[in-house]
Formats: C-alpha cells, structure tokens, sequence
C-alpha cells in the first residue's frame, strides 16, 4: 500500500490518484484555495468552485466566474459582484481558512431542462472483496442553484433519461458504459489505500464536449436516493452487497 502525504480529503485523494494513469487526466485540476490559486486557475478555465476539503451534502460550496469587469460570487441561488477577486477573496475568506478550502476547476456540465446534472455511480466489494458498479444514478441541479447533491434540492433521475437528448441509442448505452468503468477504475486506485471501505460513491460531471470527469469520490456514500427511483433493481442489489461481507 503506498503512503499518503496528504490527509485524505478531497485534496489528498486528488493527489494520491493523480500518480495513476488510468485516471489521471479524468480529474479536474484541484488545488489548495489561495488567493494565488484561485486567480490562476480563474485566469486558465474562468471559473472554478471551492469546497471544504472534507464535507459532503453539497454543503458549503462556491462557485467563481470571471466576467469581462468584474467577478461573480455564487452561493446557493444567490450571486454577489465584486469589482475585484480581492474584495471577493476577503468575503469569504474566514470561511476558506476556518474549513481548509480547495479550489477545483469549473466544468461546463451537461444540461437537461436547462439544468446542470451529473452521474453518481455506486462501487462496492461483493462477498470476494471484488469491487462492482452496483448502481448508476443521475442528480440533476434545482433550478439556479450551483450544486446537484439530493441533500441539497437535487432531482434524481434515470442516467438514460438525462443523456438522451445528447446522444443516439447505441451511443448512450456504450457511453454508460465508459461512465461505469471509470467510476469502477477509480475507484479501485483509491482502494489502495482505503483498503477495508467496501462502498464508493463516485461522482462524475460530464461537459459540454461528453468528457467525464472524476469531481469526487464519496467514501461514505448515501445509498438512499437509489431509492427514489421507480424501478427499485439497482436500490435492492445495493442493499443486497451492503449486507455481504
């Protein structure tokens, strides 16, 4: 098993998968969320979203664009302008010191209904310890806000729904496909040192140009809004290996 440097937040895993190939270029770039950084990366995607390094829900998270004069906070719903990325910076920067923030690249994500979504693939060991994909879910964003989770107002639909207008039926099924194997790769490289977790909620945005990317790896994954789902198959093979050891 190799050793971490970092403490395994998002960062830490950011950068312990970074060593691997197989996913490397899947990851968005993420970095501590210094001032130096953030105007680095605003200057080379336009926006970037911080995020606690540890915390899941959605809670907490921000979103920077980049205007012509100008630079856009967004929280929740909400937008704030700033005339400069200093007096944004110094809003928020509490928050950022006080929760060690991360600062990852913003994805142009795929829309249905106006609306941003992205792809929770579900992971676990079965009865061998081989790791399965065990359910494919699709979370898409309430209306203006910046973040998909189902915690925060998130609508779970069917992968197959959300991708539809975007790709034929033949290439939908294959591109599922390619999510799940990605989500089942990734995780097996984050295996590595998370050895004894039999459960990963992998969460991939896909972007205006059907590139996935790997946003975050829940290690504690919530397996309930598999249940929101009429067809219930993929919710009862979930719950079928959570009781396997």
């Amino acid at each position: 098993m190799k050793k971490v440097k970092y403490k395994m937040g998002k960062l830490g895993k950011y950068y312990f998968m970074k060593k691997y190939k197989m996913i490397s270029t899947f990851l968005p770039d993420t970095r501590e969320a210094t001032l130096s950084n953030i105007k680095i990366m605003l200057r080379l995607y336009g926006s970037v979203y911080l995020k606690p390094d540890e915390g899941t829900g959605g809670r907490g998270i921000y979103k920077i664009t980049r205007g012509k004069n100008n630079f856009i906070l967004h929280i929740g719903s909400n937008a704030h302008n700033f005339n400069s990325l200093n007096e944004l910076f110094a809003s928020v920067k509490r928050n950022l010191i006080r929760d060690k923030y991360i600062v990852q690249k913003g994805i142009l994500m795929l829309k249905h209904n106006n609306r941003p979504f992205d792809i929770r693939v579900m992971v676990q060991k079965n009865g061998k310890g081989i790791l399965d994909v065990t359910g494919i879910i699709g979370r898409q964003a309430k209306r203006n806000k910046i973040v998909t989770n189902f915690h925060s107002g998130g609508t779970p639909l069917p992968v197959n729904i959300l991708l539809k207008p975007h790709l034929n039926d033949v290439s939908r099924k294959q591109y599922i496909q390619k999510v799940e194997k990605l989500g089942k790769d990734a995780c097996t490289v984050l295996g590595k040192s998370y050895n004894s977790k039999r459960a990963f909620g992998v969460d991939i945005a896909i972007d205006h140009k059907m590139n996935p990317w790997i946003l975050e790896i829940n290690t504690q994954p919530d397996m309930s809004i598999f249940n929101t789902l009429e067809n219930k198959t993929m919710y009862k093979r979930i719950l079928r290996y959570s009781k396997s050891k």
